[in-house]
């Protein structure tokens, strides 16, 4: 018996330290720059603190190191039984803004008329990935960090969505059984007295949905000029209403210039964060900062490329055609707008003729008067 109990206490050592997850989660805080551009800041997830106190983190906003409070405790749950060894899970953290609901039954959740005051306030969703689980986490934060004993912002999750298979495999022709699961933060006697104190009002729709396949523009368009040594405008590739998120690539391609044929765009590129929609497809913009031009990339072409599940294998594109200033001929609007300014000169001459005669004849009427 001694060797089995030896093996039992060993082995339950082994599951409670494994159980206790991380601490800390780091993250990436993501938004839009404005321009079109995408900025990231490092932000942390405290999950539990010990008895001296959060640690100190002066390497943060401290709006961005946040202490969370998990009522349900399904993401604190997720993280207890996350193995020990695993690479960290992929964390990113954006702010987040309630969208109408689309579905006609949402309107009997609330009775207010109005958006509800319970969805007053900031917002933020945390997204995290990894080989073991994906989950998402709607938090309200506090307004403002709290100073003691440390600077840091307490959060409450309000909702998580968790899966443990995050990459399912299924062979063809077979049932697939999926784990999804997600819980909301109870409410408490004060949030049933006042909508305003508790969660909002929560509610849960099974939608199946389609692919969608994105629309793709790009601005500004049809044309950009630049002088030679000078970087042409930004370009913006929109990529709108699609589904699903992933699986989306936007590449840049220059067809034409000194060298013919096509190329990779060189230059600055990156991609915005996505914005939802109330249908549930999501849309983006990829942006590309071109070098400067030489001469001889007049009449080059920048395309866009979009490759998505829903689309076929060649993809769908939109380009834009690159002037150079002081290389292009004369077009059949240049033209047009010579001849506008020709005839509209010439009728202000003629005018001027007869305004010249009509005064002349006029001073010769008055001088035979006078004698």
């Amino acid at each position: 018996m001694k060797p089995l109990s030896l093996l039992l206490v060993v082995a339950l050592g082994l599951v409670t330290a494994a159980s206790a997850g991380p601490t800390v989660i780091e993250c990436w805080f993501v938004e839009d720059a404005g321009g079109g551009r995408l900025a990231k800041r490092p932000a942390a997830l405290l999950l539990r603190q010990g008895p001296e106190g959060p640690p100190s983190r002066p390497d943060l906003d401290p709006k961005l190191y946040l202490s969370l409070h998990d009522p349900a405790g399904a993401l604190q749950a997720a993280f207890r039984r996350y193995p020990r060894g695993a690479p960290a899970p992929h964390c990113e953290m954006s702010r987040f803004f309630p969208l109408p609901a689309s579905a006609n039954w949402a309107s009997g959740l609330t009775p207010e008329q109005s958006c509800p005051r319970a969805l007053d306030g900031a917002w933020l969703m945390v997204s995290m990935s990894s080989s073991v689980f994906s989950l998402s986490s709607l938090l309200r934060p506090q307004p403002e960090p709290q100073q003691e004993p440390v600077l840091i912002t307490m959060a409450t999750v309000v909702l998580t969505v968790l899966t443990h298979t995050p990459a399912p495999r299924i062979r063809l022709g077979q049932d697939a059984m999926l784990d999804l699961s997600f819980a909301y933060m109870p409410t408490t006697p004060e949030a049933t007295s006042s909508l305003a104190q508790g969660p909002p009002p929560f509610g849960l729709e099974w939608r199946r949905q389609h692919l969608e396949p994105p629309k793709v523009s790009l601005t500004p368009a049809p044309l950009v000029w630049a002088a030679p040594g000078e970087e042409p405008p930004e370009l913006l590739c929109l990529v709108s209403h699609f589904y699903p998120s992933e699986g989306l690539e936007v590449q840049w391609e220059l067809r034409g210039g000194p060298q013919g044929g096509s190329q990779n765009a060189g230059g600055q590129r990156w991609l915005s964060t996505l914005r939802h929609h109330s249908d549930g497809s999501v849309s983006l913009s990829g942006h590309l900062r071109p070098p400067p031009v030489t001469a001889e990339q007049h009449g080059a072409r920048y395309v866009c490329h979009v490759y998505h599940p829903s689309l076929p294998a060649s993809g769908r594109s939109a380009e834009v055609t690159l002037e150079v200033a002081g290389l292009s001929g004369p077009s059949l609007e240049d033209g047009i707008g010579l001849f506008l300014s020709a005839f509209l000169l010439l009728g202000f001459i003629k005018v001027l003729g007869w305004v010249a005669a009509y005064l002349s004849i006029r001073k010769d009427s008055k001088e035979k008067k006078a004698q």
